[in-house]
């Protein structure tokens, strides 16, 4: 993406920490902790049972702390706008077949039996020419499907929206994109990354915006969350 795609990507990142966001996330940890305390009494046993394992797609997931240390980067903090259970709608102003960059519900198609997405972010020290701070991500989802088929399906189709969106040759929507292999797809802009894999019955994605260097931090994301598909 050149610059105007690049600022509206900011405008995407900075939409998720608005007020009404953030008051959002208040409501629900006010809700939670009145949950908790309904639930407790003055005669509470302490509990014995133990929590299972992540399953699933919650276990194709890199901790926050992993990677913070991919990406040598000790702000990045987990968000909860950014921990989804369905793909998010994207970009709904983006001419169609573009709403399949970065990930949205046109990225992963239809038919995954699961979904599970997650966000780190921090701010930087480089301002735009609007004055407001940029926001530094990571970010990574993962979809699995029915079988490796299906997911090889999911990647062509959304190489084929990718494809059809940098011919629009929309100035908002400017990026290179190819295959490093035939089960990855690559698209890139100057500080930015987004990297997209199918293995077995998983489809991939994985972005990184503002962090240097963008590639190599989400091919090593990547890789992590390969590494646990069996």
């Amino acid at each position: 993406m050149r610059f105007a795609g690049w600022r509206k990507w900011q405008m995407v990142f900075r939409a998720a920490f608005s007020r009404r966001n953030r008051s959002a996330f208040i409501v629900c940890i006010a809700v939670l902790a009145i949950s908790a305390c309904s639930h407790q009494s003055t005669t509470a046993k302490p509990s014995t049972t133990t929590s299972a394992p992540p399953s699933g797609a919650d276990a194709l997931i890199i901790s926050v702390e992993e990677v913070r240390r991919i990406a040598n980067y000790e702000e990045l903090t987990a968000h909860a706008h950014a921990d989804l259970r369905h793909p998010p709608p994207g970009d709904l102003s983006a001419p169609g077949p573009c709403r399949a960059a970065g990930t949205s519900d046109l990225t992963f198609a239809s038919g995954w039996l699961e979904f599970r997405s997650a966000g780190y972010s921090g701010v930087t020290d480089d301002i735009d020419p609007g004055g407001k701070a940029l926001i530094d991500s990571v970010s990574q989802a993962v979809a699995i499907y029915p079988d490796e088929h299906a997911a090889r399906n999911a990647l062509d189709q959304l190489e084929t929206s990718l494809s059809t969106c940098v011919a629009m040759h929309d100035p908002n929507y400017e990026f290179d994109v190819d295959k490093s292999d035939p089960t990855t797809l690559r698209i890139t802009d100057e500080g930015w990354s987004h990297l997209y894999r199918a293995k077995n019955s998983v489809l991939i994605s994985v972005g990184v915006l503002g962090i240097e260097p963008a590639e190599r931090i989400a091919n090593a994301v990547l890789e992590a969350i390969s590494d646990r598909v069996k």
